[in-house]
C-alpha cells in the first residue's frame, strides 16, 4: 500500500480529460451525417428554388387556419 493518499485513491471525474468516449470513427460519422443532410437540403433548395419546405399554397394555407 502507498503511503500517499492522493495517489492511492484516485477519483475517475478529477477533471482530467480522458479523450473521446466512442471515439474519433463515431466523430467521423456524426459529421457525415450533418454534411449529408446539408447535402439534402441544398440539392431541395437548387430544385424548388426555395428554403421552405412547404413551398405549396394550399399546405401553408391549412396550417395557418
Amino acid at each position: 500500500m502507498e503511503n500517499n493518499p492522493i495517489k492511492a485513491k484516485k477519483d475517475p471525474y478529477d477533471g482530467e480529460y480522458i479523450g473521446n468516449l466512442w471515439g474519433w470513427k463515431t466523430s467521423l460519422i456524426g459529421l457525415a451525417v450533418i454534411l449529408g443532410l446539408a447535402l439534402l437540403l441544398f440539392a431541395r433548395y437548387k430544385q424548388t428554388g426555395s428554403w421552405d419546405f412547404m413551398h405549396d399554397e394550399m399546405q401553408k394555407s391549412e396550417i395557418n387556419k
